[in-house]
């Protein structure tokens, strides 16, 4: 089935794309950025002309849908003519069922005070005009996703007025405050150019099914002014190649894991792809998401025309892809390194040093009150420093794993031993030694802040320290970094902590304290010193990198706009010129969720886990890296069987909340 335009609450929206013309730019305002300003009677009756928009065809955003059912029903393909950033990111963003899952249920708590208010009576002080009919003023302009934008064009003017404004849209809450989930969205949004440079915004509103209203449009009570116009013509212009295109896919899928568990299925971009498995594979997508928020798979593929391979590209890419496969690995005579006095050491100093006492019974009984005061739907919380520089975003899911009962003591599906001891067995048998390195939670490391109260050094996990026990008692090679993190938190200098303030992952900080250990335990292997290491054949340089919190997007409406992204001191490793990326002869596999993702192929790249190693050990690192989870990824790396020939060591690095009750189940090897 294809699908020209998107139906929402029995109204239906073509979505139209178009170009800004180039002359825009002598528009935009070279001054120092001005933040955006409210729209007053006075400045209403003096408004400049709107600049047209260019007199060219348009294109629609295709939708190509699934007729089938079960699985294959849950599978479609968004296609846009040119691959600019707002035409992905609305691609992305608008209408996807993988964003939408689970929210037309009305919630319990709703009551329905305004359901009956009229559109003059709409409660939204913000807003101007509002119409139940698109206005004409937006015809031929391209409507953008105004999430992904608005952060744009923070980044690049420092202004954050827009994304308050548009958070405070999905805010209002009608009367009924206790009620979570939105009661509206933003869907289409306009930025309007005016002929004195300033930029007009104009957006849809479309309320949640379970409330009963249509959708209505309205202008913003306020323009912008500096840079924006220039931004935005930049944003709908500029079009980027495959390799820029990969990259947004991937950070889209790392930005959406925590909560819809995303990931991007292993694809050729360009090659052939089936909506159904007993039909023709005709689709071409150049990226497949795979998202499972609510317990069962959707695919959303996006399409570019640019990026389609040929019959004769695709030809030639199984030609290559046949010799890569056949020629390229250079196998190694392998020896496993048998000796178990590090295991060993590590048993022993867990023996005893997470009791569950008062102190924990205290942490646990006032995380637990807090959660159960926290609305179902929501995932993420905040609690206040001393500082503005110090506030923290918390995830629901970590808090869980904190309150865990016995790990080992979960169903086969969920029980992470066996499946641990069934790769390590594996691995055995082919002469690759295993390392795992579950990374402890953000909650657990910070717990004073997490818990006011709570001592600075307590260990407030006994169930996921007696975990990490049971593993290596069970003959498994773990990396214990709790320590290390731990100690790590001394350096803090606010802003700037172990682990990001707003998002689940670590920073530069707890990361290097982390590495420098799993380097010093990859140097103590006895094959170490055969394995062809060239300590100081890469060089290191410092950088930064602006990451949005991915956290953020699960706090409440209201709330949203206080959390701007934060810029991060990072690493970045090269080898010569060129950044750093491990190769199939690489003799060590890191592999695991997104930890070993962030910093690496996504942010500023090449200065994540896999790179840092590769520097510390002088030896190469190659990675594989599951968006959606850690329980899912050894199944990739069977599927490497050619590569695994030159491996001597798999690292198996991945947060540890997936211990507990991960929403991917640990199935068997295959």
């Amino acid at each position: 089935m294809t699908r020209n335009f998107l139906r929402r609450n029995g109204a239906l929206a073509g979505v139209v794309f178009a170009s800004f013309s180039l002359a825009l730019l002598a528009c935009a305002s070279g001054d120092t950025p001005k933040p955006a300003t409210e729209v007053t009677a006075e400045t209403q009756s003096s408004r400049p002309t709107v600049l047209p928009a260019v007199a060219a065809p348009v294109s629609v955003l295709s939708m190509r849908l699934s007729d089938a059912v079960g699985d294959d029903a849950r599978k479609e393909v968004r296609v846009v003519d040119k691959p600019t950033l707002a035409a992905l990111d609305f691609a992305a963003y608008y209408d996807n069922p993988i964003r939408l899952a689970g929210k037309d249920e009305k919630p319990e708590n709703y009551k329905g005070l305004m359901a009956n208010a009229k559109l003059a009576e709409y409660p939204f002080p913000m807003l101007d005009l509002l119409s139940e009919s698109e206005p004409a003023v937006v015809s031929g302009h391209q409507p953008l996703a105004w999430e992904p934008f608005s952060k744009i064009l923070y980044a690049q003017t420092g202004d954050d007025s827009l994304a308050k404004v548009l958070s405070a849209v999905e805010a209002v809450k009608w009367g009924e405050p206790d009620v979570f989930r939105a009661f509206q969205t933003v869907g289409r949004f306009w930025g309007i150019p005016m002929s004195d440079g300033t930029v007009e915004w104009w957006a849809e509103i479309l309320p949640a099914i379970w409330t009963g209203r249509t959708v209505f449009f309205a202008k913003l009570k306020f323009v912008s002014r500096g840079e924006t116009a220039e931004v935005l013509n930049h944003y709908i212009t500029a079009e980027m190649n495959l390799d820029d295109a990969m990259n947004w896919a991937r950070r889209l899928s790392s930005y959406w894991y925590p909560t819809l568990n995303t990931d991007l299925e292993p694809h050729t971009p360009g090659a052939r792809w089936a909506l159904t498995n007993d039909s023709p594979a005709v689709e071409a997508p150049f990226a497949v998401m795979r998202g499972n928020p609510m317990g069962s798979p959707i695919w959303v593929a996006f399409e570019v025309p640019a990026f389609v391979l040929s019959e004769e590209q695709l030809r030639a890419q199984a030609v290559a892809d046949s010799l890569a496969a056949a020629g390229e690995v250079v196998p190694v005579n392998r020896a496993l390194d048998t000796t178990s006095d590090a295991r060993l050491q590590t048993l022993a100093s867990l023996e005893g040093s997470c009791p569950a006492n008062a102190e924990t019974a205290k942490f646990r009984a006032t995380l637990e009150n807090t959660l159960a005061k926290l609305p179902k739907e929501q995932n993420a919380w905040a609690t206040a420093g001393a500082t503005p520089a110090e506030s923290f975003l918390w995830f629901r899911r970590n808090a869980n794993y904190l309150l865990a009962d016995k790990i080992t003591g979960q169903d086969s599906l969920h029980n992470p031993l066996p499946r641990l001891l069934e790769l390590k067995h594996y691995l055995d048998s082919i002469g690759v030694q295993l390392l795992v390195v579950p990374v402890p939670v953000k909650e657990e490391i910070y717990a004073e802040r997490l818990v006011a109260g709570t001592p600075a050094d307590l260990c407030v996990n006994p169930a996921g320290r007696e975990f990490t026990r049971e593993m290596l008692a069970a003959g498994l090679d773990v990396l214990d970094i709790y320590p290390a993190l731990m100690a790590a938190k001394a350096g803090d200098e606010p802003p700037h902590f172990s682990y990001q303030r707003y998002d689940t992952h670590w920073s530069l900080p707890g990361m290097l304290a982390a590495m420098e250990q799993l380097a010093a335990r990859v140097t103590q292997y006895s094959w170490y010193g055969d394995a062809g290491a060239k300590p100081g054949s890469l060089n290191m340089q410092e950088t930064t990198t602006m990451r949005e919190g991915d956290l953020v997007a699960h706090l409440p409406d209201a709330e949203k706009a206080k959390y701007t992204a934060d810029t991060l001191p990072a690493m970045k490793i090269f080898k010569g010129t060129e950044p750093y990326k491990g190769g199939k002869n690489a003799p060590i596999l890191l592999m695991g969720d997104s930890f070993t993702g962030v910093f690496e192929s996504v942010d500023q790249k090449s200065g994540g886990p896999g790179s840092l190693l590769a520097y510390a050990t002088g030896l190469d690192v190659q990675v594989l890296t599951s968006w959606g989870g850690g329980p899912g990824v050894y199944h990739r790396m069977m599927k490497m069987k050619k590569d695994m020939q030159s491996k001597r060591l798999v690292v198996y690095m991945m947060t540890a909340r997936d211990f507990w009750q991960s929403p991917m189940e640990w199935d068997a090897l295959r």
